[in-house]
């Protein structure tokens, strides 16, 4: 799930400047223009100047600069994963901790307060922050103690947060996103969990086992647009990053939410989401970082899901449109030059079924000092090219990105690979040579694949989807041998038609490449459907959905029953697939949501409640999203609507 939230690596960004350590901690009468020019760098980093980030904060040995510096280099690690990068990344995010926490300790012995916060806090967030930065590149690191140490920095991290962000809640001190301070009355937040960015003099705060005080000093106006500076900071990045970890751990798959939960990660998506609307009105890092957090939240997070409310539902459940193009539109003119925001506006136009127009704003150069965009936008582009049936400009696109980036060669080779399988197919009745020339070349790009395997990992584990492919690779091959046919004759229901249902496309089709894909659906070889269940199982369980779309509820009804009619044992074997029955138990919730609404508010929260339950599969993080998010729908419109009493039911 956060490898999600990254992207994918392999960009290659500008040399690195060499940089030193320095012990020496900035003076507190310094600290307002430090944290000026390190925020003012990171602005010129999200307007694509990577080397004018790195040159703005090239020297400065304050905890900020350092901050900001290991912002740069976690940007490298996250998007390249070349080892050394990584170790620096390491190693300056390490400095910037150490930094951090020494201030934080001369802050509090010298009883120093320079803002509204407790005294310290605004260190405390930049040990946070840092924290959570090097936990990210420890889990990117494939060791894994590594991902062991990610896993205490990240919970140190959220308890700091967690600390932070109650005291805001109930302090005098109020701050708007214009960074305007205003004065209240001395009274706590109604809301017992409201992240207001109220701040509270006198208390003691605890996090990661510190302490941070308060002196309870009201400042005065000589001193408030300093403060308003530090206070702007530590509010917006508590809102940002409690608010992202919040949303993140409210959408792991249920298998591993227990877990977690015992280790003391608790999510909250309704709340993070608040926060992060709440940063992103802060015109500086953190509130940029929190519209690209929420734009990535609607735009891929929640169109994974089938059961969602009208766009702009008042319950805050469904997709706010209007919104989230009026935040995009403010950060795309504070930032012309970046490329990444033209990349979020493409993927809004995906989200509302524009696909031409997506794919015209992704067609344009790239003019970026980070190869990595340019790769982000080919892979979108190539995907949403995928979901209109445009193979050979799709196989065009993912070959081109083994070139730009090292993500996982191995899984655009299989996304090239199975559109030829759809170029074999489409040709085979009409124009032989051409059909046996696709086939051949699936073929050698099947054979290329397993070269890839494993050369990439997340926390210490292989990719999920490349295990996928590789399982698929050796299903077809085994059952080819078996026949003693062509590998190409042995590939099972349509893999691009399953690619896209797991890459969410469905939500982003028009009618007419509904009717390609259920023709594709249809394509039948008997000999495979008649000796495979888990074959038939999946030719259902996507003409269901295409059915759906087509608003054939009958057809899509018929397709679900008759896969949860199929006993679960049918699917055990090491190369069967084994996703489609948790998933038909979750195709079937939406289908009721569909037909009826809210009114079936328990059955629809039952059959989910199955699909959550059900224990591991493959790809089950990509299922378990759609599921978690759909409980959480119905949950939320449940407590705004009032509906589903047991004598709605």
């Amino acid at each position: 799930m956060l490898k999600g939230w990254l992207g994918f690596g392999g960009g290659e960004v500008p040399a690195q400047v060499t940089h030193t350590k320095s012990t020496q901690s900035l003076s507190a009468l310094d600290e307002p223009q430090a944290l000026d020019q390190a925020m003012k760098a990171m602005d010129l980093l999200l307007n694509d100047d990577v080397l004018g980030a790195e040159k703005a904060v090239e020297g400065g040995n304050s905890s900020y600069h350092k901050l900001a510096g290991g912002v740069v280099a976690f940007l490298r690690a996250s998007l390249g994963f070349e080892t050394e990068i990584m170790k620096e990344a390491s190693e300056r995010l390490a400095d910037a901790e150490a930094s951090a926490e020494r201030d934080r300790k001369k802050a509090i012995k010298e009883n120093h307060h320079r803002s509204s916060c407790p005294i310290g806090a605004e260190f405390a967030l930049a040990h946070a922050e840092a924290q959570l930065m090097s936990a990210v590149v420890a889990v990117l690191s494939e060791s894994v103690i590594e991902s062991m140490k990610a896993v205490y920095k990240l919970r140190t991290a959220y308890k700091t947060l967690e600390g932070i962000q109650n005291d805001m809640a109930r302090g005098p001190m109020q701050l708007d996103g214009a960074g305007q301070s205003r004065q209240s009355l001395g009274i706590g937040s109604n809301s017992e969990c409201e992240p207001s960015g109220l701040l509270t003099p006198g208390l003691e705060m605890k996090g990661s086992g510190a302490s941070i005080r308060s002196t309870g000093s009201r400042p005065n106006t000589a001193r408030i647009r300093s403060e308003n500076l530090v206070d702007e900071f530590v509010i917006s990045g508590v809102n940002l990053c409690f608010g992202v970890l919040l949303l993140i751990l409210s959408m792991i798959p249920p298998s591993m939410r227990v877990v977690m939960s015992a280790v003391g990660f608790r999510g909250d998506r309704e709340k993070g989401i608040e926060m992060l609307w709440k940063a992103s009105t802060y015109s500086n890092l953190h509130g940029a970082i929190a519209v690209l957090a929420i734009l990535q939240y609607y735009g891929n997070s929640v169109q994974f899901c089938d059961v969602l409310p009208p766009q702009d539902h008042p319950s805050g459940a469904g997709y706010p449109k209007q919104k989230c193009q009026e935040a995009l539109e403010r950060l795309r003119a504070k930032y012309s030059k970046s490329a990444l925001w033209r990349l979020e506006e493409a993927r809004m136009l995906a989200v509302d079924r524009q696909m031409d127009e997506a794919i015209a704003i992704l067609a344009q150069p790239a003019q970026t000092q980070m190869r990595q965009v340019e790769a982000l936008s080919l892979f979108e582009k190539s995907l949403n090219l995928m979901f209109m049936h445009r193979y050979e400009e799709t196989i065009e696109g993912f070959l081109k990105l083994t070139e730009l980036n090292t993500w996982s060669p191995a899984l655009y080779h299989y996304f090239a690979a199975v559109c030829q399988v759809e170029l074999y197919r489409k040709y085979i009745d009409t124009d032989k040579k051409k059909s046996d020339k696709h086939g051949e070349l699936a073929e050698e790009l099947f054979e290329k694949i397993p070269t890839f395997m494993g050369k990439k990992r997340f926390m210490a584990q292989g990719l999920p989807l490349e295990m996928f492919a590789d399982r698929k690779l050796k299903k077809w091959k085994a059952r080819a041998l078996s026949k003693g046919v062509r590998v190409i004759e042995g590939v099972g229901v349509s893999p691009v038609e399953e690619m896209i249902y797991f890459w969410n496309g469905y939500k982003r089709m028009d009618q007419s490449n509904f009717e390609i894909s259920k023709k594709a659906l249809q394509w039948r070889n008997e000999e495979i459907i008649n000796d495979a269940v888990d074959e038939q199982a999946i030719q259902w369980i996507l003409l269901s959905v295409v059915s759906r779309n087509l608003d054939e509820m009958e057809k899509t009804k018929m397709y679900i029953q008759n896969v949860l009619a199929i006993d679960r044992n049918a699917f055990k074997g090491l190369l069967n697939d084994n996703w489609m029955a948790p998933t038909a138990h979750y195709e079937w919730a939406v289908a009721l949501w569909k037909e009826h609404g809210q009114k079936e508010y328990f059955e629809i929260k039952c059959w989910l409640d199955k699909a959550a339950n059900w224990g591991a599969f493959e790809l089950d993080a990509r299922v378990g999203l759609r599921v978690t998010t759909a409980l959480d729908t119905i949950n939320r419109l449940k407590k705004w609507e009032g509906f589903g009493s047991e004598g709605e039911a």
